[in-house]
């Protein structure tokens, strides 16, 4: 009876290790995976979610599951509880999405617009621009 005891618990323990050891195997390959991936996305100028956004996200992810929970309590026989949930998670969803969209046109004036006061680059006027050479002269 011992023996079986013995053979159960050298089982599990080897069982023990070699899923830690799979799990660490494989955690470091996709790591590296991951690491190269990341290379070629920079490598063609794309890039991670903004911060924003997924605050964003996650705000409208809450908002949704909140509505949700309002039409439970409702279900529920709790009408008052549900307004006001409803209320809340209309706003959680509503104020995010308005103020990223917000956010998102000025970053999108600033960055397609050509200001006056730019140096260079695409932002340069003709009048600031030197004529070229071997050109009529005026």
């Amino acid at each position: 009876m011992a023996v079986i005891f013995i053979a159960a618990g050298a089982g599990l323990a080897l069982g023990f290790v070699l899923g830690l050891a799979l799990c660490w195997a494989d955690g470091r390959r996709l790591r590296r995976r991951v690491k190269e991936l990341r290379a070629e996305l920079a490598g063609q100028g794309l890039q991670k979610p903004e911060t924003m956004k997924r605050v964003v996200w996650a705000c409208v992810v809450n908002g949704f599951a909140w509505v949700w929970c309002s039409y439970i309590l409702a279900a529920l026989d709790k009408p008052q509880i549900a307004e006001e949930l409803s209320k809340v998670a209309l706003a959680e969803i509503v104020v995010p999405v308005a103020v990223y969209a917000l956010k998102s046109g000025v970053e999108n004036l600033s960055k397609n617009n050509h200001w006056p006061d730019r140096d260079g680059g695409e932002g340069e006027t003709q009048e600031n621009q030197e004529p070229p050479e071997g050109g009529a002269a005026g």
